[in-house]
């Protein structure tokens, strides 16, 4: 930590108040900056480069096959969890590891795209998708095709942050996140779902800091609505709602996922996505073509094999999992060809 000598200016000592204040300010007035930034803000995080892109695991992501929950070991429920929409319960392994253990329809889609966000750099919960495991204490002692989150990753929540205010708006790497809720077909953009953690130290080098990052991407990689959503008093109308003629295809059906457009246009410079809710569409306002073609010249740099293991990592079959790295592939280049 750097120290004022006493003989300092108080001058001096004002001045670099005043810039440390500054870098800490979260209302910064919005505008585009495109140069690196693994840290911005003075300790605050959101995006580390990802130098190793070409070689990292998108089968086991950023937990590796060590961190990864043994499916034939012991786990001991110890309480139900009350926060989200989904069904989800506290449970500890035979090494000491607590988890949070999802049920339905998102176990699938958040486990491959936390895969595709890690990936690209972004800060993610350790996901796992197991077909089935034993709880001991648990109503119903056999679960299956559900999603293992770990709870003791050395992250401490912190709170939230929103999509309008936070200490990166208008920089290339917050448009990089913007990118890929376009590209996952990210539609519960609500505040409660992106975390502030606090990081400590790790062996891997990465230094300790606040981290920004999406917590949950249950609600992915199918479609983000329907035309029903271009009826004003339906504009937010998400697309699991029985209401819906696209009922229970937002959340990991690779055919509504490959058949919902991906970029519309390209205007005064920004690019336009496809988002069928409003709240989608003002979230993926002002993207830059400069910022969308750097994350789709990152993504290009995944093989088809490691777009193939991010899917199958979620307990994909192989032809959902075909039309999944397909349709990236084919999206991934449409972000590269902008101009």
């Amino acid at each position: 930590m750097m120290r004022i000598k006493t003989n300092t200016s108080w001058i001096a000592v004002v001045c670099l108040t005043i810039s440390i204040l500054s870098a800490l300010s979260p209302g910064a007035t919005p505008q585009h900056n495109n140069r690196p930034r693994s840290l911005a803000a003075g300790t605050n995080l959101l995006w580390e480069e990802p130098v190793d892109i070409e070689q990292r695991d998108l089968f086991y992501g950023s937990g590796g096959q060590q961190g990864a929950p043994d499916p034939s070991g012991k786990f001991t429920f110890i309480r139900r969890s009350t926060s989200g929409t989904q069904k989800k319960i506290i449970v500890k392994d035979d090494r000491g590891r607590e988890w949070t253990v999802k049920f339905g329809p998102e176990a699938k889609p958040e486990t491959a795209a936390s895969r595709i966000v890690w990936a690209a750099g972004y800060q993610v919960d350790q996901n796992y998708f197991v077909e089935q495991a034993r709880i001991e204490g648990y109503e119903t002692p056999v679960v299956r095709n559900v999603r293992f989150e770990r709870n003791d990753d050395n992250f401490k929540e912190a709170g939230n942050w929103s999509w309008e205010s936070n200490p990166f708006v208008g920089t290339r790497e917050l448009d990089g996140l913007k990118v890929l809720v376009a590209l996952l077909k990210n539609w519960d953009l609500k505040t409660a779902n992106n975390k502030i953690a606090l990081r400590g130290s790790t062996d891997g080098g990465s230094p300790p800091g606040r981290v920004y990052y999406i917590s949950d991407l249950g609600a992915t990689l199918g479609a983000t609505g329907s035309f029903l959503n271009g009826f004003p008093f339906l504009s937010d109308l998400p697309p699991d709602r029985p209401v819906s003629l696209g009922s229970k295809k937002g959340k990991g059906h690779a055919e509504a996922f490959s058949r919902e457009d991906f970029i519309k246009e390209v205007r005064d410079g920004e690019v336009v996505f496809n988002h069928e809710r409003k709240r989608g569409k003002k979230v993926l306002k002002g993207i830059t073509v400069e910022n969308a073609r750097w994350m789709g010249n990152l993504l290009a740099r995944l093989s088809d094999k490691q777009l193939s293991d991010a899917f199958r990592a979620g307990g994909f079959n192989d032809s959902e999992t075909a039309v999944y790295v397909r349709t990236m592939r084919e999206r991934i280049r449409e972000l590269q060809e902008l101009n």
